[in-house]
């Protein structure tokens, strides 16, 4: 009789640490599949704010971007000589490079 009920107790024993084993591999499933959702949601949210950036600086994005912010294309550009002091004018279209814009 002793042995029949060493050999019970075992087995409840085994079950109950199967039950224990099962639930906590469903729970880090659980977790895992969170997590992965998660990492999905937050990869298209960069994805989203990457294009936000490209397009911020687009050219003409930042044209129209500085049109608001009051600058203007200058017809004539001045330029100060600091070794004499003295101001020159030139229309921006001889300016090479120059693209017209002034503060």
């Amino acid at each position: 009789m002793p042995f029949v009920l060493l050999i019970l107790g075992l087995l409840g024993g085994g079950l109950v640490c199967l039950l224990v084993i099962n639930t906590t591999l469903a729970t880090a499933s659980f977790a895992i599949s969170n997590l992965q959702q998660g990492n999905a949601s937050l990869a298209q949210q960069e994805q989203v704010l990457q294009q936000q950036i490209a397009q911020e600086e687009s050219p003409a994005s930042i044209e129209q971007r500085a049109y608001r912010l009051g600058l203007r294309e200058q017809q004539v550009l001045s330029f100060l000589d600091v070794q004499t002091h003295r101001t020159y004018a030139q229309p921006s279209s001889a300016v090479p490079g120059a693209a017209g814009y002034a503060p």
